[in-house]
């Protein structure tokens, strides 16, 4: 619940205010003074402020307290109302930090108006805020092979201008770290970067979601587009999209405007739009599931990326990236592990590119192996990632044989004889075999 701070020596003024929004369910403190303003704002935490710019005070005037509050350095946006007001005072006021100056009398609209947007802006800056500080504070794009420099220099390149961006590429190749990158180095680097995951939005309820609502003239939810403005807007896994919703996407970006829903004030956006795509978008067109239309607004410039398989180069620095990172997070020692890796993996084509590595990585670090251990465990881990394809089938056999009597023993709870008769093997071939495979300590 919204807390508000009403300042105004007319007793009659601040209840009536208080009145007005009370109904509408905030919270509200009545102050008549510069003395009273200034314990209140000390003892609570305010989200609006309403001021008069006349205040029978001897020590401030509405103009020199907001002064005053500002350097306080007070969130808190500060509407300006007068009964005396005129152009030069208005345009001060807002000079010295006010969202709004209105005049009285004012009708009970106009106020909940001016302060239902005054406290939506001033949470979408928050929250605009917390997504500079946190959401971007992510995954670098680590690497020095060849395709991994290229793909840098393009991202360099594309960041400072302001055309729509495609990314492809697999699962887990990293499209959201690098439509962040080219956010961070844009030129709208210090506005918002909003995310929509297309495969969550419904053609019900879509517009409310993307546009946000009004209802008499007062904003009850601000879209995802608002959220974007001077900011960038990264549409994820937009071959997800739903058919219906394909097509208001497109009139928005378009008409590069909307309305919110109950309202019939237009919105200019003025956001970078990048999309990504793990889905092969020309056979989404050709079988009818994704728009022609919206996909050439959104290809501009394609940026593909590669498999974790084809930059390989980069291995041994992402391991070393993400262990020194999840060390630092974590409170842990650091590790190299790279060789315990790229021994345990050297079969392994990573089919989780680099989200799959990432994981890898933190799992060796909680749960850790000797590295004289990798030559039972890493036979299990090849066969697990479905990488015997590539094998000679002496190595395949051996692998499947491993796992297999592995899984078997653990099925009679390490009992040999009851796995033998199951199995139709001779006890003594049996071990003789777990003897062969280095098979030992099974429970």
């Amino acid at each position: 619940m919204n807390r508000i701070l009403i300042i105004d020596d007319e007793v009659d003024i601040r209840e009536s205010i208080s009145a007005i929004l009370v109904d509408e369910g905030f919270l509200c403190t009545n102050v008549s003074n510069s003395k009273d303003a200034l314990k209140a704002i000390d003892n609570l935490s305010f989200d609006l402020i309403i001021l008069d710019v006349w205040l029978n005070d001897p020590d401030y005037d509405g103009i020199k307290l907001l002064r005053l509050i500002k350097k306080k350095d007070i969130n808190a946006p500060i509407v300006i109302i007068s009964g005396h007001g005129n152009i030069d005072m208005a345009v001060e006021a807002i000079k010295d930090g006010a969202y709004e100056f209105i005049e009285k009398p004012f009708k009970s609209e106009r106020l909940l108006l001016s302060v239902s947007r005054a406290l939506e802006v001033n949470l979408i800056r928050e929250e605009n805020k917390v997504l500079r500080e946190v959401g971007l504070n992510n995954d670098e794009f680590i690497g020095k092979s060849t395709i991994t420099v290229k793909i840098i220099e393009i991202v360099n390149k594309i960041a400072a201008t302001s055309s729509r961006i495609l990314i492809t590429g697999e699962s887990g190749v990293g499209k959201d770290l690098i439509a962040r990158e080219i956010h961070k180095k844009s030129l709208v680097k210090s506005g918002p970067f909003i995310v929509i995951n297309a495969a969550l939005l419904e053609p019900e309820g879509i517009e409310n979601e993307l546009f946000g609502t009004e209802e008499n003239n007062l904003i009850k939810h601000t879209g995802l587009f608002e959220k974007a403005n001077n900011g960038t807007l990264f549409i994820d896994e937009v071959g997800e999209m739903p058919y219906q919703t394909q097509s208001k996407i497109l009139r928005v970006l378009t008409e590069q405007s909307f309305s919110r829903i109950g309202g019939e004030k237009t919105i200019n956006i003025e956001a970078r739009i990048i999309s990504s795509s793990t889905k092969d978008l020309e056979l989404a067109i050709d079988s009818g599931e994704f728009r022609k239309d919206l996909y050439h607004r959104l290809n501009v410039v394609n940026l593909h990326l590669p498999k974790l398989s084809d930059r390989l180069e980069d291995l041994d620095d992402l391991i070393q990236y993400f262990s020194t990172k999840f060390s630092n997070s974590n409170g842990i020692p650091y590790k190299d592990i790279r060789n315990i890796i790229n021994v345990k993996y050297k079969h392994h084509d990573w089919p989780g590119n680099i989200r799959e590595l990432k994981n890898t990585v933190e799992r060796e670090l909680i749960i850790g192996e000797k590295l004289d251990d990798l030559d039972n465990n890493n036979l299990n881990n090849e066969l697990d990632q479905k990488n015997v394809i590539s094998m000679p089938i002496k190595n395949a056999r051996e692998i499947f044989e491993r796992n297999y009597l592995v899984s078997q023993i653990k099925r009679f709870n390490g009992n040999i004889s009851k796995t033998a008769v199951f199995i139709g093997m001779e006890r003594s071939a049996l071990h003789r075999k777990l003897k062969q495979l280095k098979i030992n300590n099974i429970e």
